[in-house]
Order: structure tokens, then C-alpha cells, then sequence
């Protein structure tokens, strides 16, 4: 009789058969049912809002716009109230469920087909195992064979679909992922949403951390939660219909009223993890974002040595991160805690009195012959395998609230980026319909504003009903000072930002900028792709309507002498142009990109300050001989000739209108509010701007404004070329890779450097608990060999007393496994924070943050490894280490044990099936370091995509580049999805044999110890205390020498996951070599050149002696340059765009090395009896703001209490006696009003106001921030790298004639000659081939 046919074990059971299979499937349906809706019902019995409107489910804030005084509308941002539940989530999966399309449904449904196969082999192992148990029990060893063939095939179809599950939920978080993703992309890149979302609207900080960290998260975390809850439905079905075949239902009842107490339960403790996930996600984003600006303004900040500064606003963000981190991880501990206990080892305990009941007094109850105490058992482990189950597949349902908390905490995050994407993508098609006809923009052949008022999205008025028309064929000047409104106003007809007020007509459709108005910016942007890309951007090859061809091309560079480009770039590369190029080689591109598309209106947004003033007129000719209407920004006063009308804005909103007349200006129309009575200093800057292009004729020409009255005298030049002397080379920054054992050393040195270390005591706490989970475990198996025993012997009483010591084991077990998982979290986030201050003590000295990203001889994209691939590395790297400590603790306590009761037989049988497990398993694993390396590299150039959009979007934004750069983002990211589907096959293919090696087989093992153990037992087998004590053994040994085979499965898994590990060793460490190389004093030395960079602690003057000035690209600019720099004798700095300009600058800071030569500049020092706070201070070409106040900004990159010591040094104050705050302060309103920059104290709200500073001040703003760090930083030499271009001329000279009266000497890169008469000498670099000139200047 098959002794798993239970119903036929008694009459009752046979009785019962006829009625209760037929209302079986419709009981279990109700029963799992009713639970599931109880406890969805839970989690949506939330909050409801209290205002009525549209909802999208997170805390947004709501646009409002309300009419002011005067007809202003006034954009208003207020904070909508967060609302309860899984409203986001929900909103997410139906979006998911309604675009799966066939793939999806196709992989879903696999996934439902594999789950339910899954299910039904698992409950025939079920009986299989109850057939071998018996088998065993009786000694039958024929039918133990047919049996272990049976499971053993059983086995690898098990493997086979465990795999096979894994990657089709792989396959499907793919899905989800992919179809999250093109969904904001389509909503990101429309009306140049992108732009919004960081400069206009305010709400969300960092976008790419949703859509390449949040996005992946949510689908990843998704998948798993569908494929396990579709498990555990089936499994609750199957084995609810199992066990009421055979037994009363009253046990389903009491399994389902257990699980729904302690969920509900559970769920009133639980802390608000979507909250805190939420939390975590804008902290690391934020924390990422100061890695990805150090790395977009790492020349700037390396020039002004700002490596201290920015290393504390790094550490501050990452601090906050790791409290909010901790917090986390304690709320998980004493949650996990009491989650565990409840549904887990307590649950257990409740599952063993259910098991054994129908055993004591139920219909299953042993007859008295040895083969009714064999179907006993038998049916004593399949009726096991049905409880427990059944009871892990309701546990599974009923925490699921937790990993939905978590999941809504994503959901929120992406939810918000969507909607609000979504409604500043609509918004320019809303404000059309709803405001009729006093924003509508209509289609025109000429370009006219209304009665327009221009406001920041901070609220601040720049121009005032602004009325003016410019024909076709017209050409305007827009003039004022800095921040008076002039690139602004082409936001507002650009649609970059909101028309609030007025009526503009231009050509084209819609709000936007588009082919009848092409835009050259203030900032030159270019994008990555080939030399091609670069002239017909923003179109693709495929939006060409007559495609360019190489003679086109090499005409369009010439017209802008950038035709050598051609041979020193391969025409099919793709290169990042902002990192090659100079800023005026930039500026020429876009020149000629405004060439290629020869549009009816140019706006040019001082588009050429970086470029000489003969390029200049150049391509103004060439502009006009196109027919091209010009509306351009600039402070050359020159420019004027080109122009029939001037625009001047005076910065309080006023503005008046110059039409050239008769060879001079003449005023025909000004503005309602153009000058004020009481004239301010802002509008004196705008009368200042006015006179001097009123003082420019209309025939006046470059060449005009170039003849200045100075006598130039050669001193030196660069020697002629000898053939026989080789070109010196600077050789990249290399380091030599070391082998991974190396790297796994020196990481281990680094996170565990002692025993008595922190990190060293949390692994020995680690050890200890698992020693501790090792002996519970020990005891469990032996409790459940001894419940077999009594409930063969029928010993309720003795059974009774096991139950009680079951549930003080379950409470030591509730409390060991969740503070195991508790320290593996903390030491993943202490390794975190150790190996990140380690890497950070390197990146941010001696400048090797530059080095990495400029200098390096391959891409190191420094800012992912420092964060995600650090975070990654940490988190997998504890996770393997305690996975470490649980097998070998595990192996020698139950091998010990396995000796006892097999003998040597029994070990040998273990350990040899772990070597040649091992062996084979290494021979067939594929390479997944470098796989996981390559994925991990995909992901960062993923993200580094979406980043230097928002850093360059404004630029985007004006060109439209929105479909272009939507091209090249998912270009990558299709790249990604490729190599993720392939490493899901790979891991599909070797999944199979790892868990059928580490999993499956040695339960088989097991099976033939247990068989061997049976034949070898001594003793009367018809004695029933006999038979206690084999059934006893029978039970100990399979639990023994699983959990051995277990440990030994673990550590062979610990294979597959160490390679993945290596590939994050091999970057991190990548990275750390790399850095090792840069903090050398002469990394890249060349051995014949002894002669190296000195400070001399004495001597004040910079000198270059036979200095060979070589980029890292092997390029010589300047040839044994030789120049003496003296205090008061500044050096004009002078040379067509790309001849090395920068260059010398870069090598007077130490960022590049000398390839020969020597150097010598003064030692930084403070010097008090000249008043000077240091000896050369730096002004980049690229102005850059720090974060914080605008304090900051004018003190960097000092901090605020460096700035008073140095402040009470060279005033001599005593600390005690003054409040050092207002002496800074005072100082520093002194320095803004220096710079004309005063109306920014009260117009952002004083010294503390804390802005996005970048999008706040115009280009011409942060160089006068520049200028006023030059003045309270006081040095002896300054280095100016064109750093005023951007401010007009008469501001320009005035900040010279402050510089010259403090004493401060000037290198200055510059191309416009009204600075000459402020420089004694003059550096011209000739041709960027090494050639150069120093003449002295004599007025």
C-alpha cells in the first residue's frame, strides 16, 4: 500500500473523501483569497486627502499662478500634502500591465507557468522523500534505488526551474525597466522638460538618480516580489488542497488565523519604510551629484586649489547620508526582530504542534507493527513538508507589506519625476488654451515683443514691458550691464522660461526655439559624437535633409580655422569635445555650426569672447553675406558697427532702444521705465555700457579697436627646431594593474587593519553570533529527531515539554538571525565609510581628482566608483565575508557531528564531493568579474549621460537639442540592456548546474548516508524503543549532514559570487592605484630630465626657464619658453584659440608635469607686513560657484572661520575684542562694491542666502565673483585666464585699475587689447606648434 495514499489509513478518512472533494478548490480559494483582500484592504486604509483636484500621488508642489499688483502674474510654488498608501505604486504597475505588450505578457505568464511547475515538483520531492525515509527506515534497498533515480532527476529539473525563474524575473525587471525608462525619457526630452525640471521648477534636485538608480531599484525589487508572491499563491493553494485531502481543515484555519494575527501585528510595529527608502535615495543622489561637480568643474576647482573645501561639503553630504543610513538599519534590527519571531521561529513551533496533533489523537495516528510505524514516518514527512509549506508560502503573502513600504518609497520618487515631467512637458500647450491671447506666440517672419515682462523663477523682475520689433534683415544689440536680463530674455522667447506677462510674435510654431532661429550660447556646448556630429547638431544623420558631405565639412572649418581638427581626430570617433577642445576653439564650432544651418535669425549670446577680434569680424561678415538676421549680446563695443539697433538695459528693469542713424546713435524710442530718478548704481554701470558703444562710429572696424599707442620690443623667442634633439613627451598617467590576490589584500589591509579595530570587533561579533546560530541549529535538528521519537513512542507529555523548549529556541533564534543581518549591514556601511575616506584622502590632494579625469591614459569615471560602485562593492563584499564565516563554522561543527554517526566513511563522502564539485564548477563558470565590471561601467556612462545634461541643459534647451540628446542617452542605454540580457544567459546556464551541484545533489548524499546508517544499526527492530531510537538517528543524521552539505553548498556558491566581487575589486582598486600614481611628486618624470617644478620660499617671481610646455595628448606648444614674471611687471598672455594659452597656466599650477625644463614660482604664504594673503592665486576660464552662501562664494575656497583668522591676521585685530563676523563682512561688502556687484547682498538676500549659484548669477556676475576673490584673497600674482571676458569693457578696465592699485601682478590670458595698457610684457604664442615671442610693452 503506498503509504502516502493517507485517506485510506481509516475509515473516517474514506468517508470524508467524497464530500470534501468537491468544495476543496473552492474552500482553499476563499480562504487564501479572503486573507490576500484583508490585508491589501490594510495597507489601503491610509490618509485621504483633504483638497479635491488632481492628485499624482506624491508630496509635489503645486504651480499656481495668481495675478499681482498691476497685472504681474507671479509664479508661486506651494508643497502639496503627502498622501498615504501605495497610490504611486499602484499608479506604476498599471502603467507596467498596460505596456508589457507580447514580450512582457509573454515572460509573465512563463514566470506564472514555471512558478506553478515549481510548485507540483516540489510536492512530488514532497513524497519522494517520504518514499525514501521509509525505504530507508525498512532498509529496502531496491527500492531505495529506483527511488534516489527518481529524485535525483526530480532534483535537476528543480535546479532546472529555479534558474530558469530567476532569469525570466532577470528578463522581466529588464522589461519593466526599459518600458520605465523610454516612458520619461518621452516625457523628459519633450519642451525641453529636462531644462525645467533643474533650473525652472525647483522640485526635484537630481533627476538622473531616478532614472539610472531609482528606476533599476524599483524594477529589480518588482520582479522579485512578483515572482515570490506568485510562489507562495501557488504553494498556498497546492498545499491548502493537500492538506485538507488528508486532514481536517481546521488546520488551514488555524495556520490562516495565526499568519493574519501576526501580520497585523507586524504591520502596527512597522516603521514607515517607504519614507526611509525615499530618504536614502535623495541623500545618495545628492551625495552623487557633489561627485559629478567635482568632476564637471575639476579644472576650475583644482586652479583655485579648492580641494579642501570641496572635500567638506563631500563629507558633509555623506555624513548625513550615513545617519540617515544608521537609522535605517536599526529600525530593520528591532523590526526584524520582532518579524521574525513571530512569522518565522515561532510560527515554526506552531507549525511542529499542527505537524504532530493528527499523529497523537488524529486519523494518522502509528499501528503497532514495524511497517504502520514505516508509514508513520512517511507520512510524518510529507505531512511536514505540507505544514511548513503552506505555512512559509502565508508568512510570504503577509510580510510582503514591508517590501511594498519599500517599494513605495521608489515608487514615490519615479512617480513624482513622471508627473512632473508630464506637466511641464504639456504646460506650454495648457498656457495657450487657457490665457487666450496675451502669451500667445504666433507665427511671424519677424520677431516682436509685447508689452513683455521678463522674471526669473525666483520672482525677480529684470525687464519691465518691454516693447521692440526686429525685422528680417535687421540686425540688434542688446547691451547692459551683467545680470540686467539680457540672456534671460532670450529664455523667455526661447520658452526656457514662462512669458508671465506681454505678446511675442516670431517665426516658427509654439513657444520654443526652432529651425528659423538657431541659438550660439553664452557657454559652448558640444556634444559627444564625431567631428560630424558636432556641426549638424542638433540634428541626426536621419533628420538631414541633404546630407553633409567631406567638402562641405572642411569648408565649414575652414571659414572658422578649424580645419586641422580634420587630421588630428579619426572622422568616425567619438569623442568628448568639451574635454578636448579650448573654450575658443568651442566657441568656433559653434560658429560653424551656425554656418551649417544658415538660419533667418541668430541669437548670438557672447558667443565669440574667447576668440580674437579678427575671427571676430570674420564671421560677422560671414553672418551678414548669409542674410542672417543677427540678435547678439556682447560688451565689444566694435560689435556696434555690425547692428542697426541697440538694445540697452539698465538692470532695474528699464531699458531704451538706439537706431542708428546718419554714422551715429540716435535715440528714437526708450522704454516706459528706463531710467529712474534716482539713479542707482546698477543703471550708472548702464550709462557707463551706453557711452561706449555711443562712442563707436558706424564705420568703425576691428582693426580700429585694436590701435592702441604702445611700442612692442622683442626679448625673447623660442629657439628654431633641431632635428636631432627628439620632442619631449609627457607620458600619460599609467598605472601598473595589480594581480587581484594583491587587490583583495590591500582592500582587506584597508577595512580590517587590526583586530581590535571596529569593523575587526563587528566581525568578531559576526563569529560569535553565527557560532550561536550554529548550536541553535544543532539543537534543532536534534529536537526534531526527538519528536520523531516520541511521537513514534506516543509520549504526548515528553512531547508537551519539547514544545516549550522550542519556543525559548525560537526567541534566541528571533533575536541571533536578525542581529546577524543587522551587523552585516553595519559592516558593509563601516567598510563603506572607511574605504571612501580612504579614497578620498588621495582623490582630493595634489590635485589627482584632475589627473584622473584629464591625464589618465583611459576613461576613469572616478565619480561612479566612488559612490555606486563603492556602495555595491562594500555592501556584496560583507555580505560574502559573513557568508564565509556561517559555512565554516557550520562545516566543523557538523562535520564533528557527522563523524559521530557515520564514521570516517561519512566525512571522506563530504569532503570529496566538495572538491570535485568545486573543480567542476570553476571549469565551467563564465568570466563574471568582467562582466559584472562591463555592467557596472555601462551603468556609470548611463548616468553620466543624464548628469552632463543637466549640467549643459540651458545650452541643450536653446538649441533644441532635446531629441538629440535623447538619441545618444538611450544609445547607452540600449548598450546596457544588451549586456544585461547576455549576462542574465550566462547566468541562466550556469545557475542550472551551480544549485543542482550546491543545492540539489547532496540532498541525494544525504539520502545514501542515511540508507548506509540504517543497514549498519544494531538492535531488535521489533522493540518499539528501537525503533525510537533509529527513527531518532534517521531524523538527527538528515538534518546533520543537510546542513553540512549546506555549509559546503555555500562555500562553493561563495565561487560564483566572488568573481562577480572582483569585478568591483578591479575598479575600486583601478581607481586606487591610479591615485597612488598621482600623489607621487613627479609621477611622470622623464629619467634624462632631472630639472622639475620648485617653490622657492624666498624669491617672489615666477620663472620659466627652457621650459617644454607638452599637453597630455603629446602635443608641444611652447618650446624652451623662458620668461621672468616680476612683481609689477604683468605678462599679457597672447595667441590664436588652441596655441596652449591655458596651457602655460596649467603648468604655472602644477597640473600638468614638465617634460624639461625648470620652474619656479613663490611658496604659498601669508605675508602680513605687504598685506597679501598668499603668493599666486588663480582665476580659471570657466567660472565656477561653489555651494553655499554667497559668503562662500567671495571667500573661496577658504572656509568661513579660515576667512576671519586671515581677516585678524593682516588687520592685526585682537578676537577677543571685535565680532570677527562683521569685520569679515564689512570687508567683503567693501570687496562686492568694488566689483559692482553690491545689489546682489540685498536682491539674494544677504551674506547667508544660499543658492544654486550657477543658475542664479549670470555668466558676467560669477566672473565679477571671480574678480572679488582675487581682491580679498590679495596675492602677489594673480592668473587671469580670460576670466573677464564676459563683463563689459569699462567694467573690465576698472577691475585692472583696482588690481594695479592693490599691488597685484598680473599673468593674464586675454583676447581684447584694452587690457594691453595694464600688462609690462607680452607673451605670444604663435601657432600652438611650440613657437612663441616675449616682447615688452612700453606705452
Amino acid at each position: 500500500m503506498p503509504s502516502l495514499q493517507l485517506l485510506q489509513l481509516t475509515e473516517h478518512g474514506r468517508s470524508l473523501l467524497a464530500s470534501r472533494r468537491r468544495t476543496l478548490l473552492l474552500a482553499t480559494s476563499v480562504i487564501v483569497g479572503g486573507g490576500a483582500a484583508a490585508y491589501l484592504q490594510s495597507r489601503y486604509c491610509g490618509k485621504r486627502p483633504d483638497s479635491i483636484g488632481h492628485y499624482n500621488g506624491l508630496g509635489d508642489k503645486k504651480v499656481q499662478v495668481e495675478k499681482g499688483d498691476g497685472n504681474e502674474t507671479i509664479i508661486k510654488k506651494s508643497r502639496q500634502k503627502k498622501r498615504g498608501g501605495l497610490k504611486s505604486l499602484q499608479v506604476l504597475t498599471a502603467i507596467l500591465l498596460s505596456h508589457m505588450g507580447r514580450i512582457g505578457a509573454r515572460d509573465l505568464l512563463s514566470l506564472v507557468a514555471v512558478v506553478v511547475l515549481r510548485t507540483a515538483l516540489s510536492n512530488r520531492l514532497a513524497k519522494v522523500q517520504g518514499f525514501l525515509f521509509r525505504a530507508a527506515f525498512l532498509r529496502r534497498v531496491p527500492t531505495f534505488l529506483r527511488l534516489i533515480l527518481e529524485n535525483l532527476l526530480l532534483c535537476f529539473l528543480q535546479s532546472t526551474l529555479h534558474s530558469t525563474s530567476k532569469y525570466i524575473t532577470g528578463t522581466l525587471s529588464l522589461q519593466f525597466r526599459k518600458i520605465l525608462t523610454k516612458l520619461i525619457h518621452a516625457q523628459y526630452f519633450q519642451n525641453m522638460a529636462y531644462y525645467k525640471i533643474s533650473h525652472v521648477d525647483g522640485r526635484i534636485t537630481n533627476p538622473e538618480q531616478r532614472i539610472a538608480s531609482d528606476v533599476p531599484r524599483f524594477c529589480s525589487e518588482l520582479s522579485d516580489l512578483i515572482q515570490e508572491d506568485l510562489t507562495a499563491v501557488t504553494d498556498g493553494l497546492l498545499y491548502t488542497w493537500r492538506l485538507c485531502s488528508y486532514a481536517s481543515p481546521k488546520y488551514v484555519f488555524w495556520i490562516l488565523a495565526y499568519v493574519l494575527g501576526a501580520g497585523t501585528a507586524i504591520r502596527n510595529f512597522s516603521p514607515a519604510f517607504g519614507k526611509l527608502m525615499s530618504k536614502e535615495q535623495q541623500l545618495e543622489g545628492e551625495y552623487r551629484q557633489v561627485h559629478s561637480r567635482l568632476r564637471t568643474h575639476a579644472e576650475s576647482i583644482a586652479f583655485y586649489g579648492g580641494e579642501t573645501r570641496e572635500e567638506s561639503h563631500i563629507l558633509e553630504k555623506f555624513r548625513t547620508l550615513v545617519r540617515h543610513m544608521r537609522v535605517v538599519l536599526h529600525d530593520h534590527w528591532w523590526f526584524g526582530m520582532i518579524q521574525d519571531f513571530l512569522l518565522k521561529y515561532l510560527g515554526a513551533t506552531v507549525a511542529v504542534v499542527l505537524i504532530i496533533e493528527p499523529f497523537f489523537s488524529g486519523d494518522l495516528r502509528p499501528d503497532t507493527s514495524t511497517l504502520g510505524r514505516a508509514e508513520m514516518l512517511s507520512n510524518l514527512r510529507y505531512h511536514t513538508s505540507v505544514i511548513i509549506s503552506l505555512f512559509q508560502s502565508l508568512g510570504t503573502l503577509s510580510i510582503s507589506s514591508r517590501r511594498l513600504n519599500r517599494l513605495s518609497g521608489y515608487a514615490d520618487r519615479i512617480h513624482e519625476l513622471m508627473t512632473i515631467a508630464r506637466d511641464l512637458s504639456v504646460q506650454d500647450t495648457n498656457s495657450l488654451r487657457k490665457n487666450g491671447s496675451s502669451n500667445y506666440v504666433t507665427q511671424a517672419n519677424y520677431i516682436e515683443f509685447d508689452n513683455v515682462k521678463v522674471v526669473t523663477p525666483t520672482g525677480n523682475v529684470l525687464v519691465e514691458d518691454l516693447t521692440l520689433r526686429v525685422e528680417l534683415g535687421s540686425n540688434l544689440l542688446i547691451t547692459g550691464p551683467n545680470g540686467s536680463g539680457k540672456s534671460s530674455l532670450f529664455r523667455v522667447l526661447g520658452g526656457l522660461w514662462p512669458l508671465v506677462s506681454g505678446h511675442i510674435v516670431k517665426p516658427g510654431i509654439g513657444s520654443d526655439l526652432n529651425k528659423e532661429i538657431f541659438y550660439v550660447p553664452q557657454r559652448p556646448y558640444t556634444a559627444v559624437g564625431t567631428l560630424r556630429d558636432q556641426l549638424i547638431y542638433p540634428l541626426t544623420a536621419d533628420q538631414e535633409v541633404k546630407p553633409l558631405t567631406e567638402s562641405e565639412t572642411v569648408e565649414l572649418l575652414k571659414n572658422v580655422d578649424l580645419e586641422y581638427l580634420l587630421e588630428r581626430y579619426p572622422p568616425e570617433k567619438e569623442i568628448n569635445w568639451g574635454d578636448e577642445l579650448s573654450l575658443g576653439e568651442q566657441q568656433r564650432l559653434g560658429m560653424a555650426r551656425l554656418f551649417y544651418h544658415k538660419p533667418k535669425f541668430a541669437i548670438l549670446d557672447e558667443c565669440t569672447s574667447a576668440v580674437t577680434t579678427d575671427m571676430e569680424e570674420r564671421f560677422c561678415n560671414k553672418v551678414r553675406a548669409m542674410g542672417t538676421s543677427c540678435i547678439t549680446i556682447s560688451h565689444r563695443p566694435a560689435l556696434v558697427a555690425f547692428h542697426d539697433v541697440v538694445l540697452s538695459l539698465d538692470g532695474e528693469g528699464g531699458w531704451r532702444v538706439y537706431y542708428k542713424r546718419d554714422d551715429s546713435p540716435v535715440l528714437s524710442e526708450a522704454g516706459v521705465n528706463a531710467i529712474k530718478p534716482s539713479e542707482t548704481e546698477r543703471q550708472s554701470d548702464a550709462m557707463a555700457v551706453q557711452r561706449a558703444f555711443a562712442n563707436t562710429k558706424k564705420d568703425s572696424s576691428f582693426s580700429n579697436a585694436k590701435s592702441q599707442s604702445y611700442i612692442s620690443e622683442l626679448m625673447a623667442a623660442s629657439p628654431p627646431v633641431d632635428p636631432h634633439i627628439p620632442v619631449p613627451s609627457v607620458p600619460q598617467l599609467k598605472s601598473a594593474p595589480k594581480l587581484l590576490p594583491l587587490r583583495v589584500a590591500s582592500l582587506f589591509k584597508i577595512l580590517v587593519p587590526t583586530v581590535f579595530d571596529k569593523q575587526g570587533a563587528q566581525l568578531l561579533a559576526v563569529a560569535i553570533l553565527v557560532i550561536s546560530r550554529t548550536w541553535i541549529t544543532d539543537r534543532i535538528a536534534s529536537l526534531n529527531g526527538t519528536t520523531v521519537k516520541y511521537v513514534l513512542e506516543q509520549d504526548k507529555a515528553a512531547f508537551i515539554r519539547l514544545v516549550g523548549v522550542s519556543v525559548l529556541q525560537s526567541a534566541a533564534s528571533s533575536f541571533v538571525a536578525p542581529s546577524l543581518r543587522h551587523l552585516t549591514a553595519r559592516l558593509a556601511l563601516g567598510w563603506r565609510i572607511r574605504l571612501t575616506q580612504h579614497l578620498l584622502k588621495n582623490y582630493l590632494r595634489k590635485n589627482a581628482y584632475y589627473k584622473v579625469f584629464h591625464m589618465s591614459s583611459k576613461s576613469i569615471d572616478a565619480d561612479q566608483r566612488l559612490t555606486q560602485d563603492l556602495e555595491k562593492l562594500t555592501t556584496d563584499l560583507s555580505g560574502l565575508v559573513t557568508g564565509m564565516v556561517k559555512p565554516s563554522v557550520d562545516i566543523l561543527w557538523f562535520t564533528w557531528r557527522m563523524k559521530l554517526l557515520t564514521g570516517r566513511r561519512g566525512v571522506a563522502i563530504l569532503y570529496t564531493y566538495m572538491l570535485l564539485g568545486l573543480g567542476f564548477l570553476r571549469s565551467v563558470a563564465p568570466d563574471f568579474g568582467d562582466l559584472a565590471s562591463r555592467e557596472q561601467e555601462l551603468e556609470g556612462n548611463f548616468r553620466f549621460m543624464h548628469e552632463r545634461l543637466r549640467t549643459h541643459a540651458e545650452s541643450v534647451a536653446f538649441f533644441g537639442g532635446g531629441a538629440r540628446e535623447k538619441a545618444m542617452v538611450e544609445a547607452r542605454f540600449r548598450n546596457l540592456l544588451r549586456h544585461s540580457k547576455i549576462l542574465l544567459q550566462k547566468k541562466w546556464l550556469f545557475g542550472v548546474l551551480d544549485d543542482f551541484i550546491t543545492k540539489q545533489l547532496p540532498h541525494n548524499v544525504t539520502w545514501a548516508l542515511s540508507l548506509f546508517y540504517a543497514m549498519e544499526h544494531e538492535g531488535d527492530r521489533a522493540l518499539t524503543s528501537t525503533q525510537g531510537e533509529l527513527a531518532h538517528a534517521l531524523r538527527f543524521l538528515a538534518s546533520v549532514v543537510s546542513q553540512s552539505f549546506l555549509a559546503f553548498g555555500d562555500i562553493l556558491e561563495l565561487h560564483r559570487k566572488f568573481l562577480e566581487l572582483s569585478g568591483g575589486i578591479n575598479r575600486i582598486f583601478e581607481l586606487e592605484e591610479f591615485l597612488d600614481v598621482a600623489q607621487k611628486d613627479d609621477p611622470v618624470a622623464i629619467a634624462e630630465s632631472p630639472m622639475q617644478l620648485t617653490e622657492s620660499p624666498s624669491s617672489d617671481i615666477i620663472s620659466f626657464s627652457e621650459v617644454d610646455i607638452v599637453s597630455p595628448a603629446q602635443k608641444l606648444l611652447a618650446r624652451k619658453l623662458t620668461c621672468d614674471i616680476k612683481p609689477g611687471e604683468s605678462l599679457l598672455v597672447t595667441g590664436p584659440n588652441g596655441s596652449g594659452k591655458s596651457s602655460v597656466f596649467r603648468v604655472l599650477r602644477g597640473l600638468w608635469p614638465i617634460a624639461r625644463g625648470r620652474f619656479m614660482k613663490p611658496r604659498q604664504r601669508l605675508d602680513q607686513e605687504a598685506g597679501c594673503g598668499c603668493s599666486v592665486f588663480y582665476i580659471p576660464q570657466r567660472p565656477y560657484t561653489c555651494l553655499g552662501t554667497l559668503r562662500d562664494q567671495v571667500i573661496y575656497p577658504l572656509s568661513c572661520e579660515e576667512a576671519k583668522e586671515r581677516i585678524l591676521a593682516l588687520y592685526g585685530k585682537s578676537e577677543n575684542s571685535v565680532d570677527t563676523t562683521s569685520i569679515l563682512d564689512a570687508h567683503l561688502k567693501s570687496i562686492l562694491e568694488n566689483v559692482k556687484s553690491l545689489y546682489l547682498l540685498e536682491r539674494e538676500g544677504g551674506w547667508d542666502a544660499t543658492q544654486n549659484w550657477e543658475d542664479i548669477l549670470s555668466l558676467g556676475e560669477q566672473q565679477r565673483l571671480g574678480m572679488a576673490r582675487l581682491f580679498f584673497h590679495k596675492p602677489k600674482f594673480g592668473i587671469l585666464d580670460e576670466c573677464t571676458n564676459a563683463t563689459s569693457v569699462d567694467v573690465e578696465e576698472h577691475l585692472y585699475r583696482l588690481a594695479t592699485e592693490m599691488g597685484i601682478t598680473f599673468v593674464t590670458s586675454s583676447q581684447r587689447p584694452a587690457l594691453i595698457p595694464f600688462h609690462a610684457m607680452e607673451l605670444r604664442l604663435i601657432d600652438g606648434e611650440g613657437k612663441w615671442e616675449l616682447r615688452s610693452i612700453r606705452q
